[in-house]
């Protein structure tokens, strides 16, 4: 399965990758849609009070919206759910749990957005692929996304690999608690997505060095 994922991204030259995502970059959703969608959310569970240390790791966050224009797109909230987790809600909301927050430090915090970031380019097929059940194509997705993260990592000088430590902190997190990490069918494993990564870092530094 990385094949075909590490093509989309090698086949352009490195130095061209944010170009390209620029170019398709989705429409923002609209004031009045994120209204809509901020009104469909339930109130109970939002965690309105944050340490010092939760603030700053959402505060170092902004880097990767602004890297792909999402800050002041993006509304980002912080709830009390059991699982640590971090989503994409309708294109328009960030959703953090608040264990993935204490759970994740500055760096892992902004490699998982930078992920759910990715999903807004893909969210046409993401949506196809969940409603289908194809669950070889969703996880294939989820390396997309994994790569779009990797290139705005790289940009913000975040290194790649804490992406991976993120995944691993919460898919043991999960694991531990409720003995399978959360919609685990949908995606690949741990071990594919770091040689996934690893390629993938390894293709953008040697394109960038010729």
């Amino acid at each position: 399965m990385p094949e075909p994922a590490l093509q989309y991204f090698t086949r352009h030259n490195a130095g061209e990758i944010l170009k390209l995502f620029e170019s398709a970059r989705p429409a923002p959703v609209s004031d009045a849609e994120r209204g809509r969608i901020l009104a469909t959310l339930p109130t109970e569970g939002n965690v309105r009070e944050l340490d010092t240390a939760q603030q700053k790791k959402l505060a170092d966050v902004r880097s990767v919206l602004q890297t792909h224009r999402r800050e002041g797109v993006y509304i980002i909230r912080v709830i009390q759910v059991a699982p640590a987790a971090v989503a994409l809600h309708a294109r328009a909301v960030v959703l953090i749990s608040e264990p993935a927050l204490d759970l994740l430090d500055a760096d892992e915090l902004q490699a998982l957005v930078a992920h759910e970031v990715g999903h807004e380019y893909f969210w046409g097929e993401y949506f196809l692929a969940r409603r289908d059940n194809r669950q070889s194509f969703l996880r294939r997705l989820e390396l997309l996304c994994d790569g779009f993260a990797v290139i705005t990592l790289e940009r913000v000088g975040v290194n790649p690999e804490r992406l991976i430590s993120a995944l691993d902190k919460i898919s043991r997190y999960n694991r531990d608690r409720f003995g399978v990490a959360v919609n685990e069918t949908n995606y690949p494993a741990l071990a594919e997505r770091r040689r996934f990564v690893e390629r993938l870092v390894e293709w953008l530094r040697r394109d960038a060095a010729q």
